[in-house]
């Protein structure tokens, strides 16, 4: 039995997230669909001196925790992370959890 090879590459052209409004079209964009999709129940966030910040992202597992994947950017790419999440979440919280716990102190 012989393998058939696919002539054309099929691309995504939106990003379905359930319960939510189709995102704008990928096309243009680079999107490599073999990339896989993890789940993180834990985040762990680094901010260096040298203007770089870092996420880990972890799954919880029995007696374990197993980190998933780990992405490295910029502060000025951080706060658009940051923008993006509050204007698409409605959220924006007006001071930090360090303030917080001080208040309820």
């Amino acid at each position: 039995m012989k393998k058939k090879k696919l002539d054309k590459v099929n691309k995504p052209t939106q990003i379905q997230i359930r319960g939510y409004q189709p995102l704008p079209p990928t096309e243009g964009l680079s999107v490599n669909p073999s990339n896989p999709t993890h789940h993180a129940d834990i985040i762990n966030v680094l901010f260096s001196n040298d203007g770089l910040a870092l996420i880990s992202f972890f799954s919880r597992t029995p007696g374990l925790n197993v980190e998933e994947c780990r992405v490295s950017f910029s502060h000025a790419l951080a706060k658009r992370i940051v923008d993006l999440f509050c204007q698409h979440l409605n959220y924006y919280p007006q001071s930090s959890v360090q303030e917080i716990n001080k208040q309820k102190a």
